[in-house]
């Protein structure tokens, strides 16, 4: 091997090194330009409702870490790749050389992709790519034909120009490694780099995980900051087992702040009754606002209410499918970046509603129009000890049915739903989880010609499923099991009533509707105090009888024992926010502080941080104590530490 350096020729040492400076200087340049695509994109995500936190020295700050997340996974990646192939050139390999160089090809292709697909996912789950992109990638190409046509113009011709620039560099590099002339520098770099990191391991581990920045920004301007790949491999790497306990309290204290452990209720109804349980995807409380202009005109849903509960003050935990699923059926809040069911902490103590029910004699089952276990459902509702699941291939004849692009269509899935709970004996829990109103709602071709032009895709979707749910209560009223029924209106969380009006409130962008209809009781109610959908597995214990204590992060709707005071949402991974009949707070786990405070009752677009103002102290310390209360419950509740 030859030292170039060590004859004095630090000349050539730079000129037979250019192919990889310059490659550092694209990739930090390409991904500079994503960032600035990102930042416009999801401006009004992110910043829209709090300009002040977007002046010339936030921005600087978010530049100057933007830079170094960027430059650490771009240096690290391929001074890592030099170091390989001058090893391969040292021992006079030429075959490896070839390898590593096509795996450098795909590894920084990768790097730009993730972050380029983040440009356009952000507003599915508003934060950086992580673990949980494993189990939502059902029909990927379907949903990336859906994007806007610009959209996919600018992936195609990015990743061309990137195929061809990688190409020249390839040849380029190999080349170079062929006379043995290169990579000495980088190399030499990367082995002094790795010591000082080994050196310094646990401040550099610190200031290198995706959360760091927290301590210095705002978790507003995390997104911005982020790299995908860095948050997708730290994401990978802990893989929803990093999890610690929070110890805020005592064991005892804790209880008695937020208790986890409910009791059962005495029943209100003196024979069982059936519970159908509809989980609506997607679905916004704006549809069914009369104040709002995204309110939907549903014969079906608008005469429903003037019959049922009407909860209009709920809300989601959560903005993804699979953990508003276990909101909703377990009453549990998922902290891990995955699915609670596909985590190593599947095995904590929990209450399986389907075994539960299944003591007090009753049968269960699960009905979805998409593929078999996707989304991990077919998982959860085996982990909660469902009887049956269902899904579309279980349907006859259902590839000669409408499709949706997640699914079968809705108003033929529920006509089978229907057949099923004919075929079940009573009493039982039968669940719908809908399809046709999921990104990107391709509804039946047709439906939509006599809806309002004013109309966004989203909500001729609601239309569509409201139309089908009129079919189904239709054909469903004059079966036997229909009036000694209670029927539950759930939605797995809040979506944009308008995808090209993409604004994120800390508080409305978790409104849902919770809706309960009672054949047997027709008195209309509209009920303004705190839901959530961690109340929806008490109302079921609560209907079905249920005399055993049992676990659960919410109350019982229909019973007057316990009022929800204080609702609990997770924003991101680290961001979680306790919500009552005034205050929004927002706290951070992992500079263990509050970040913001909003009176929503004055202020609806949350623009006035009040934090740390001193006439509302009392009612900041009140939801910071109770949102560690929660925190801490739940983490020793996943660690199956005593939590009572």
């Amino acid at each position: 091997m030859q030292l170039y350096f060590l004859k004095g020729k630090s000349k050539s040492i730079w000129g037979n090194n250019k192919p990889f400076l310059l490659f550092v200087i694209a990739q930090l340049f390409f991904l500079c330009i994503i960032k600035l695509i990102f930042y416009n994109y999801n401006y009004t995500l992110l910043f829209a409702e709090n300009a002040e936190l977007n002046n010339i020295a936030t921005k600087l700050t978010m530049i100057g870490w933007s830079l170094l997340y960027d430059g650490i996974i771009v240096l690290t990646i391929n001074a890592m790749f030099l170091f390989f192939l001058q090893a391969a050139n040292v021992l006079m390999y030429s075959f490896p050389k070839v390898v590593i160089t096509i795996v450098f090809f795909i590894v920084n292709t990768f790097v730009l992709l993730v972050n380029v697909i983040d440009v356009f996912y952000f507003k599915f789950h508003f934060q950086r790519l992580n673990a949980d992109v494993r189990f939502v990638l059902d029909h990927p190409f379907q949903i990336f034909f859906h994007q806007p046509s610009y959209a996919i113009i600018f992936i195609v011709l990015l990743f061309l120009f990137l195929f061809l620039f990688y190409y020249k560099l390839h040849k380029k590099f190999y080349k170079q490694f062929t006379l043995g002339s290169t990579g000495v520098l980088m190399s030499l770099f990367f082995l002094i780099a790795l010591s000082i990191l080994w050196i310094k391991k646990e401040t550099v581990a610190r200031k290198s995980l995706p959360t760091y920045p927290l301590v210095h920004i705002s978790s507003k301007h995390l997104p911005v900051v982020q790299n995908s790949f860095h948050t997708l491999i730290y994401s990978l790497f802990r893989d929803g087992q990093y999890l610690p306990v929070r110890k805020y309290f005592s064991t005892a204290e804790c209880d008695s702040i937020f208790p986890i452990i409910r009791y059962a209720d005495t029943s209100l109804y003196s024979n069982k009754k059936n519970i159908v349980l509809f989980i609506m995807e997607s679905v916004p409380y704006d549809f069914f606002d009369s104040c709002n202009i995204y309110k939907v005109k549903m014969p079906f849903f608008d005469s429903l209410i003037q019959k049922s509960s009407f909860y209009t003050n709920a809300y989601a935990f959560s903005f993804e499918s699979n953990k508003g699923i276990v909101s909703v059926l377990a009453g549990e809040p998922t902290l891990t970046d995955i699915p609670l069911y596909h985590s190593p902490y599947v095995n904590m103590p929990i209450t399986p509603v389907g075994k539960v029910l299944g003591k007090n004699g009753y049968a269960s089952f699960f009905c979805i129009g998409d593929d078999y276990d996707n989304f991990g459902f077919a998982k959860c509702s085996n982990w909660l000890g469902i009887n049956n699941y269902y899904c579309k291939t279980d349907i006859e004849k259902n590839k000669e049915k409408p499709m949706h692009t997640m699914g079968m269509q809705d108003e033929y899935v529920l006509d089978f739903f229907n057949k099923k709970i004919v075929e079940t004996k009573q009493p039982f829990l039968a669940i719908n989880y809908n399809i046709s109103t999921h990104f990107p709602y391709d509804i039946p071709e047709g439906f939509g010609s006599q809806l309002p032009l004013k109309y966004t895709p989203s909500m001729k979707a609601m239309s569509y499923y409201d139309n089908s749910l009129s079919v189904f209560f239709s054909k469903s009223k004059n079966e036997s099991w229909f009036n000694n029924s209670i029927f539950i209106f759930c939605p797995d969380h809040w979506m944009f009533p308008n995808q090209h009006s993409t604004i994120l409130n800390n508080r409305n962008s978790f409104r849902i509707p919770i809706i309960i209809y009672d054949p047997s009781n027709t008195q209309k109610k509209v009920n303004t105090q705190l839901a959530s959908q961690f109340d929806i597995l008490g109302t079921i214990l609560g209907i079905a009888g249920n005399k055993e204590d049992y676990i659960s992060y919410g109350n019982n709707l229909l019973s007057s024992k316990n009022k929800t005071d204080i609702i609990f949402t997770k924003m991101n991974a680290n961001l979680y926010q306790a919500i009552d009949s005034t205050y929004i707070l927002g706290y951070n786990t992992i500079n263990e502080r509050s970040e913001y405070l909003y009176n929503f009752k004055v202020d609806d677009s949350l623009k006035n941080n009040l934090i740390n103002t001193i006439n509302i102290k009392t009612q900041q310390e009140n939801l910071t104590k109770k949102v560690k209360a929660f925190i801490q419950k739940a983490t020793m509740q996943y660690n199956r530490q005593k939590f009572k």
